[in-house]
This record gives C-alpha cells, structure tokens and sequence, in this order.
C-alpha cells in the first residue's frame, strides 16, 4: 500500500540529484516502507527507518541470509499470525501482515491464489515475495531502523519523507499530519527534505507531479495527483 515502485523511476533521479549536486554523504527515508526508493538510491550511507518493528526485523533478517521461501504462508498459518503475533518471528509475522494480505494493507485479509476479472491467475504471496527477494541484493547496505520519524534529527543529509497520504487508508498506526509538517519544517533547516503527498501546506513547493489512481479497496479505483514537495 503506497508503494513507489511504479514512479521510482520518475522520483529517484530526482532525489539523487539533489545528492549529488550537494554532495550528500547521508541518505535518510523515515517512512521506508517498501524500501521501493532507497534501493535504487546512491549515497554512502543510506538509512531507511520505520515504526513498524515486524516490517524492520523482515528486512534485518534477509540482510543476515534468512531464507523467506523457508515458511509456506497458507491461509491457515496467515490466520494463526494474525491472532498470535507473540509466538511466532516478527519477520514471519513481517509476511503474513504485509506480504500476504490485499495491497500491503496490515492483515488487511489474506491474498493468496486468485482468478482476476480477467480470468488471470495469480497469486500475489507469491509475486511480493519474488518482488523482495530481488531487492536484497540492493538494500544490503542499508541501515535499517525501528523508530517514529519525530524522533529523527538528521544533520547534513537529504531526506526523503513518503508517509501514509492524508486522507487515505490508514497504514499500521496513525500519523498527526500538523506534527508532521512541523517536523519537516524544523529539519529542513539543516537538511534537504522532499516530501511525497497529494497536497502540501502552503510553504511547500510541489517539484514534480504525476496523474496516478489508488485503489481505495480490493477493487475501487480513483484517481489522483501524486506530487513531491519541498519547503520554500
């Protein structure tokens, strides 16, 4: 859910030329999510940070080797996950919450083998993992942290923020939009921020934008601006 994977390609150049041109040696996502831009950034130290711990100890554990294709996410043992998250792995509960369930939406119901309307089968378990076992090559070096975006204070870097959009589905927990906004404002001073969102207070400048739609549920579309923003 939010995925960058589909404008990476319009937003990642973008972002690493501010990189570059300032020469940026600190590269910070506090939402990494999907981890779908800061596998294609360069930058000597990349840092990708986000509060949900199962989604972190997931990627810390395909660093070290661990072999995702180990555990057959059936029905069944989503089901088991979803009730008893304590007695089993936080990476496994890492592929049940957010591989395994309709378009990354925390245990949003379980998305295995389907027949699309178009006859099509897939099975998107499936298809995610063959997705994140491809990005571990790229994301071996990043510095994967657990915390909330507010208590980041990063110094001298470029920022890349893309949280849960306002007024969309909300994500694992809920995010204060005014305190956001606040914390973008006060590390811009020493850092570049560029923020992904539909809209942005009015002391942002919106650098790039894209017609895109969302799914609003397993099958509702609408449309939508995607935009990145900066602080004037």
């Amino acid at each position: 859910m939010g995925s960058k994977s589909r404008i990476s390609k319009y937003i990642v150049p973008i972002i690493q030329k501010y990189i570059d041109e300032n020469g940026i040696k600190t590269y910070v996502e506090p939402f990494v999510g999907g981890a779908n831009v800061i596998d294609k950034i360069r930058c000597d130290t990349r840092i990708g940070v986000d509060n949900n711990e199962y989604l972190i100890a997931l990627y810390k554990s395909l660093q070290n080797g661990w072999d995702i294709r180990s555990v057959d996410m059936n029905k069944e043992l989503y089901q088991n996950v979803k009730d008893n998250k304590d007695c089993h792995p936080k990476q496994v509960v890492a592929l049940a919450g957010l591989l395994a369930t309709y378009n990354a939406k925390w245990f949003g119901g379980y998305a295995g083998t389907v027949v699309t309307k178009t006859g099509v089968v897939r099975n998107y378990y499936d298809e995610a993992v063959r997705n994140i076992t491809k990005q571990v090559p790229l994301i071996k070096d990043v510095e994967f942290k657990c915390d909330t975006y507010s208590n980041l204070n990063p110094v001298n870097s470029v920022v890349y923020c893309d949280p849960p959009y306002f007024g969309t589905t909300e994500y694992k927990d809920k995010i204060d939009y005014d305190d956001y906004w606040n914390w973008v404002r006060k590390i811009s001073a020493n850092n570049i921020v560029l923020c992904s969102e539909y809209n942005a207070p009015d002391d942002f400048e919106c650098v790039w934008s894209i017609g895109t739609t969302i799914t609003l549920n397993h099958s509702d579309r609408s449309n939508a601006t995607e935009k990145l923003f900066i602080k004037i």
